[in-house]
């Protein structure tokens, strides 16, 4: 009896220490590292849109004046762009032309001014276009000679104005016609709208060579002209038409080149831009729209003779005959 007692209780002693050394077991056993969680993806923006390119104005062609002046002056008109005194006071009678006066304010308060005129300076006219009528409307320049009206006619001209016309031989034709002279102050301009739509590089270049041009605007009187050329080695340019020199003469070692043909006929000059030319044509209209388009292509020693052909016959001085 006591023998199973014992057996009873060796076996619950050996499964209460069975118990303790698996609870010690558990114990030891270190617990899982914890795995972290996967990172969330960050979402991609989204992709631009393609916005197609602006289209762009290209460059504007840098300006060719050589180009401008030789169509310019290759297509004159017959007339070359003058008007006669008595024509003109009939047109002023008829249709109101705009009378622009280029002269200095010196020259009106010593010899009048033709009445309905206004005045603006050569030097001064691309600064005042603002002044002018539309481009198709009809203007007449003159100065006192027609010199000073050959350059401005010219300038508005090739910007683009299409009705524009000079005096033959300015105010002093006009007074020769025995056609009236007001005195006083000449009107000065206002403003009749805003400035034209022109070229702007071919306005720029324009400006730049009426606002320089000198003292004498590059004429030559015909005595003078006959001294220099006893005294020194000049170019003289005829640019009247052949018929002309048959039936008036021409002046002894001048080379005969008219006007339309003149930027064809540059070998006819001196390849040296800076050797003196002198131009001339019957009164100084020719002479003066030649010499400046020379002046722009970059001759830069160039005049006109004052009053052309017929002021060098009118001063006795020796004409050649064909």
């Amino acid at each position: 009896m006591k023998s199973n007692t014992r057996i009873v209780m060796l076996i619950s002693l050996l499964l209460l220490l069975g118990g303790l050394l698996s609870a010690c077991g558990a114990a030891a056993t270190p617990a899982p590292t914890p795995v972290p969680p996967a990172p969330t993806a960050t979402p991609m923006p989204p992709a631009p849109t393609a916005v197609p390119p602006k289209p762009t104005t290209p460059p504007a062609a840098a300006l060719d004046l050589n180009a401008v002046l030789a169509k310019y002056i290759g297509n004159i008109p017959d007339g070359f762009g003058t008007i006669a005194p008595a024509a003109l006071k009939d047109q002023m009678a008829a249709a109101k032309p705009f009378l622009l006066d280029v002269r200095e304010a010196s020259e009106v308060a010593a010899n009048g001014y033709i009445d309905g005129g206004v005045l603006i300076p050569i030097r001064t006219l691309t600064k005042n276009l603002d002044k002018l009528p539309a481009k198709d409307q009809a203007i007449v320049i003159y100065c006192a000679s027609g010199h000073r009206g050959s350059l401005a006619m010219e300038t508005l001209q090739l910007l683009g104005y299409t009705n524009v016309k000079s005096l033959a031989s300015g105010l002093n034709a006009w007074k020769a016609a025995n056609l009236p002279v007001a005195t006083g102050t000449e009107p000065a301009p206002t403003a009749m709208g805003k400035t034209p739509e022109v070229d702007a590089a071919l306005l720029a270049a324009l400006d730049k060579y009426l606002s320089g041009l000198p003292d004498g605007f590059s004429t030559v009187a015909p005595a003078a002209l006959k001294d220099q050329l006893a005294a020194t080695k000049i170019t003289l340019i005829d640019v009247r038409e052949a018929s002309e020199l048959t039936t008036n003469g021409t002046i002894e070692g001048a080379v005969n080149v008219p006007i339309r043909t003149l930027a064809k006929s540059l070998d006819k000059l001196p390849t040296d831009k800076s050797a003196p030319i002198v131009i001339y044509c019957a009164i100084g209209h020719r002479g003066g729209m030649a010499m400046m388009a020379l002046q722009l292509m970059g001759y830069t020693n160039v005049k006109s003779l004052s009053g052309g052909f017929n002021a060098w016959k009118g001063a006795n001085l020796p004409v050649k005959t064909m």
